[in-house]
């Protein structure tokens, strides 16, 4: 399973979704926990937006919890780059008017697209836009 950002966020937060999505993160077996450092960077910056903190305490927090939680930060590569741009082609910004941009994938969910897919897994998420993709919830 591919840990997104909103995730990390939601259950290092204790957001009210955050011990559902623990929950089937552990119902996971840990050698298919991954995520990627676009995913990693997006959690730093969306906890460091909702608590302050400085980035340094932030970064040793979400790196303690990947640690953990046994989610292995996967290299992205050139080999990438096309799902990405396919999710982009099909689920990107620009298929959505301004009103529900929100619904649709930024660069970010394009590479966690296309990390999962590579992978052969589903997506753990609380994105509008990623429970929109073809990939399999996880």
């Amino acid at each position: 399973m591919f840990v997104d950002a909103s995730a990390i966020i939601a259950m290092i937060a204790e957001e009210t979704d955050g011990e559902r999505l623990a929950g089937q993160l552990q119902s996971a077996p840990p050698s298919e926990r991954i995520t990627s450092v676009v995913a990693v960077w997006e959690a730093v910056a969306g906890l460091h937006r909702l608590t302050k903190l400085p980035l340094s305490a932030i970064e040793l927090k979400v790196r303690s919890f990947l640690a953990t939680a046994s989610i292995e930060v996967v290299p992205l590569t050139l080999d990438h780059l096309s799902p990405a741009l396919d999710a982009f082609d099909r689920y990107g910004r620009h298929r959505l008017p301004e009103s529900e941009r929100n619904k649709a994938l930024n660069l970010g969910d394009c590479f966690h697209y296309a990390a999962a897919r590579r992978a052969g897994t589903g997506i753990l998420h609380k994105d509008a836009g990623l429970a929109l993709t073809d990939l399999p919830p996880a």
